[in-house]
């Protein structure tokens, strides 16, 4: 009899536990279904995915009209950009050069020999002039974007760095890494090259890996080592005769 009454109570007790079970799940769904109806208008991850996308791409503008293959290649070069005091900008990506007006439209468009390195623009001259790769160099007219010049060597040299100078005149490094590299021997001196329009004015050798600082008509180079940093200003050898 006792053990019959002690299974009575603790079905009893069982019974009281599936309810209060069952009660706190509900209760719990009803919080839910209570804060979705509260927060019916926020947006779906969905939703917020698309307005990041959307965000995205207005914050980036207007996608400027020309065709060039190397960002269909997905190339990741960053572009280079210089502002002409006119206001039209330049622009160099990958393997090509444009110009915008100042309402941002395409005025002319060149191809580069190869990737893009770098450029520069001459304002009393109106020349431009740029290093691509595979050791290509390039000189336009930067009111019609006609080539002037193009010139490309054989051989491990590479042009590099592009700086203008003085008031009429421009830089352009030669980066001789290669030989360097090929050769084993880091002692083979890079070089400088300085032009006038279309003319070279003078050649000189810039210690190996140095980095131009153009300050004026006073150029300096940075170079860097295991012993330090060292800045060296150079002397600017005469103009050849023309």
């Amino acid at each position: 009899m006792e053990i019959t009454k002690l299974k009575r109570q603790f079905f009893i007790l069982l019974l009281l536990l599936v309810i209060l079970a069952t009660g706190a799940v509900h209760h719990s769904r009803s919080a839910v279904q209570d804060n979705r109806a509260t927060n019916s208008n926020a947006p779906t991850n969905f939703e917020r995915n698309v307005a990041k996308k959307e965000l995205k791409l207005d914050s980036t503008g207007v996608r400027i009209p020309i065709n060039y293959e190397c960002l269909d290649r997905d190339c990741n070069d960053e572009a280079k950009v210089s502002v002409l005091t006119s206001g039209q900008v330049l622009i160099g990506i990958c393997d090509v050069l444009f110009m915008l007006d100042a309402n941002e439209k395409v005025v002319w468009e060149y191809n580069v020999p190869q990737l893009l390195l770098d450029f520069t623009f001459i304002p009393s001259t109106g020349l431009i002039y740029g290093t691509a790769g595979d050791n290509n160099m390039f000189i336009l007219e930067a009111s019609t974007g006609r080539e002037l010049m193009q010139n490309g060597r054989n051989g491990s040299f590479a042009y590099g760095e592009v700086k203008p100078y003085g008031s009429d005149m421009c830089l352009i490094t030669d980066n001789n890494w290669g030989y360097r590299e090929r050769l084993s021997d880091p002692t083979i001196m890079d070089g400088v090259t300085c032009w006038r329009g279309t003319d070279i004015l003078w050649s000189m050798e810039l210690p190996p890996g140095a980095e131009l600082i153009v300050r004026g008509t006073r150029i300096s180079t940075i170079t860097e080592s295991n012993g330090g940093i060292f800045i060296k200003e150079i002397a600017v050898p005469e103009a050849k005769s023309q």
